[in-house]
């Protein structure tokens, strides 16, 4: 029969030592794997705040961009106002040429509008417009 005690007495020190070895190796590959799966979790949470953080900026620029076509809307409604006033004066001064007599007055031509949507110039293309009806005689 083998005795368990002498042996271990023999060979006891090499024992432990081997199964310190397999001890510690199997230890630092739990340990890897955890460093693993903490930074796996830490990729992920990065990569989560870095989405809300978009998606929050985002929202930012929709609605500074929505701000920004309300302002558009509200200025065009106020060219379009004086465009039409523009328009209503000049009929009202070829309206009191006409009735004294005088040939129609030349103006400028008024930009086009609604603005052309390629150009950055609001006036580019601007052609003369006829702003007075053809007149018969007035008497």
């Amino acid at each position: 029969m083998i005795d368990i005690p002498a042996l271990w007495h023999a060979y006891g020190g090499l024992i432990q030592g081997g199964g310190g070895l397999v001890a510690g190796w199997c230890g630092s590959l739990a340990r890897s794997r955890a460093q693993a799966r903490r930074d796996q979790l830490d990729a992920g949470r990065q990569a989560l705040d870095l989405a809300a953080t978009l998606a929050e900026r985002d929202q930012a620029q929709a609605d500074a961009l929505d701000t920004l076509r309300r302002r558009e809307w509200v200025l065009a409604g106020a060219v379009q106002d004086v465009y039409a006033e523009a328009i209503a004066v000049r009929l009202i001064v070829h309206d009191l040429d006409a009735a004294a007599g005088r040939p129609l007055r030349q103006f400028r031509p008024l930009p086009p509008y609604p603005f052309p949507a390629q150009g950055d110039d609001p006036a580019a293309g601007a052609t003369a417009a006829d702003t007075a009806e053809p007149r018969g005689d007035n008497h």
